[in-house]
């Protein structure tokens, strides 16, 4: 193999992870969207108002629905939130969106993780 051909080759998996990173990114944004959208039309953005996890309607697709259903990638984006701590579990097991932790978050994390968070208004 001559060094063009292992230049050429590096270059095509450069470009697919990057083409694979821009649609993850735009793909969890979307997704960010949906489970930012649930919080807010159950009104769960204080611990008082918090609902429970079948309430929220969002769970992890088995094998089989995500080779015959249109993913639904949700449960991605709560983990996502929960893990950031945008999302908090009450000692009760309820959840509920911390909008102000949502906002210091776009700030907190690298340019491309900022690029998930969609814009809120307080």
């Amino acid at each position: 193999m001559s060094i063009r051909e292992i230049i050429s080759i590096v270059g095509v998996l450069i470009i697919g992870m990057a083409i694979y990173n821009i649609v993850f990114i735009f793909t969890m944004k979307r997704n960010i969207k949906k489970v930012f959208k649930i919080f807010e039309e159950k009104n769960a953005i204080s611990a008082k108002t918090s609902i429970t996890a079948r309430e929220l309607n969002i769970r992890e697709q088995s094998v089989v629905e995500r080779a015959f259903k249109k993913r639904d990638n949700r449960a991605l984006a709560l983990n996502f939130l929960l893990n950031s701590e945008a999302v908090i579990v009450t000692p009760y097991g309820t959840y509920y969106l911390d909008k102000n932790r949502m906002i210091a978050l776009k700030e907190e994390l690298n340019f491309i993780a900022r690029m998930m968070i969609p814009n809120i208004d307080n």
